[in-house]
């Protein structure tokens, strides 16, 4: 009987230690991974946390499943590896902690002193009190690094809660939360060995290699949390600053392109020679092709900008503003416009996306029309089939090719270097329609016209 419970004991002890060494490869291959390519130090170090936890975890699994009857030379290296690999993994979390905060690598010699004292630690705590028997050389060996990662980890949760290098957030919660649980854990799980060693056993005490596994698994989770929070944090900041240059730079520089389209109109007035004057027709074209690309990154701006306000639309009304926005467009006055009005065209969103999004729709339907063809149209549909809308805007212009299709709503994308416009209409157009959870569908054959629908749930 007592054989058989060794032998569930000791495959209960493996598939624990097994896991916990799985775990920590895992978790160092995901920060390697993640600090080679973010290029964050910080993260190149907590891997080696984790390939410490995993040697340590390795070792102490090999000692007390194979050896912990024996006494050699061989179990007491092992031992002293493991002494130190615990003590390295905590120490290598408080290092990349501080190059995290100061943006600095931790200082080679500092590191190789710790080492030292750490090695020396764990030579003195395993070999010391031979002769005194095994509870004090357990008690030294095994209070020495509960002590030392107990007290570790506790530093390491409170500077996480506290410092503001760490960003806020659940990620951040929990990271913190995880290292002091450990770390009381680690303090928790001496006194109760302990106890037991001077003969008080307490319940549950063959849950504590579950426990330590669990603990583990949710600190190595939160690191990653934490950390793809704050690069979410940092995308989003980086992303409001140029969304700030973009409009400063590009309202600051509408202002000399006025200028420069006022001066070439004098100049096309005031010149005779007409190779000068058409020199200055030359410069206005392009500096309104410039004007365009500016008001396009304005209207892009402002899409992103603007708070979300749901309200009921009238469509017609809606319509009527956009055709008096793109009214004076180039061969706007040429096209005819075929919509129904109907006092049921109402629907539910937001008025400023919407306006974005017909006013590029509309001036993309103008724009690239075919105004050699007979009786050029463009024709506006709403329709309403529950609580989704779809609002259709289609023309006989030029047209879309089937291999453009894909790539249509991709940002500076023009079909070729000669067609007209920014390439920003259309991808200015789907990203409004994503801060209004609607889509987009085009149907279109080269040579005959386009037509796009959008499509707009619980509207």
């Amino acid at each position: 009987m007592g054989l058989l419970d060794l032998s569930e004991n000791s495959t209960r002890l493996f598939n624990i230690y097994f896991a916990e060494v799985a775990l920590g490869l895992i978790f160092f291959f995901i920060f390697r991974h993640f600090g080679t390519l973010y290029r964050r130090r910080f993260l190149l170090t907590w891997s080696w946390s984790w390939m410490a936890y995993s040697v340590y975890s390795g070792t102490s699994g090999i000692i007390l499943i194979f050896l912990i009857e024996t006494q050699s030379l061989f179990r007491d290296a092992l031992s002293i590896i493991a002494q130190l690999a615990c003590f390295l993994q905590i120490i290598m979390i408080l290092r990349g902690t501080y190059e995290l905060i100061y943006e600095k690598a931790f200082s080679k010699r500092k590191f190789r002193i710790i080492f030292l004292f750490s090695f020396g630690l764990a030579l003195f705590s395993v070999t010391a009190f031979g002769q005194a028997g095994p509870f004090s050389r357990y008690l030294v060996s095994f209070g020495s690094r509960a002590v030392i990662t107990g007290l570790g980890f506790l530093v390491a949760g409170i500077v996480v809660w506290t410092n503001k290098k760490f960003s806020k957030g659940f990620g951040q919660q929990l990271l913190s939360s995880s290292l002091i649980l450990f770390s009381v854990y680690q303090l928790y799980d001496f006194m109760i060995r302990l106890l037991n060693i001077l003969g008080t056993r307490l319940p549950g005490f063959e849950l504590f290699g579950i426990v330590d596994l669990l603990l583990i698994s949710l600190m190595g989770m939160s690191m990653v949390m934490w950390f793809l929070e704050d690069e979410r944090g940092n995308l989003d900041k980086e992303n409001k600053e140029l969304d700030s240059f973009l409009s400063s730079t590009s309202h600051d520089l509408r202002t000399p392109i006025a200028s420069i389209l006022g001066l070439t109109y004098l100049g096309k007035l005031e010149l005779k020679e007409e190779k000068a004057r058409s020199f200055m027709s030359m410069i206005e074209e392009r500096i309104k092709k410039l004007d365009l690309v500016i008001s396009d990154i304005l209207s892009l701006s402002r899409s992103k900008k603007i708070d979300l306000k749901i309200e009921e639309l009238d469509f017609a009304r809606l319509l009527e503003e956009t055709i008096a926005d793109i009214r004076f467009n180039k061969g706007a006055s040429a096209i005819k416009l075929e919509y129904q009005p109907d006092p049921s065209h109402v629907f539910r969103s937001d008025y400023n996306q919407m306006k974005i999004i017909l006013n590029n729709l509309m001036a993309n339907a103008v724009k690239y029309h075919d105004l050699k063809k007979p009786n050029p149209y463009i024709r506006v549909s709403f329709k309403r089939v529950r609580n989704v809308v779809e609002i259709a805007v289609k023309d006989n212009g030029k047209g879309i090719s089937k291999e453009s299709i894909p790539k249509i709503f991709d940002m500076f994308y023009r079909d070729s270097p000669e067609t007209e416009g920014t390439g920003l209409g259309l991808y200015i157009i789907q990203e409004a329609l994503i801060k209004i959870k609607g889509i987009i569908l085009v149907d279109s054959e080269l040579g005959k016209g386009s037509m796009f629908k959008i499509v707009l749930d619980n509207a």
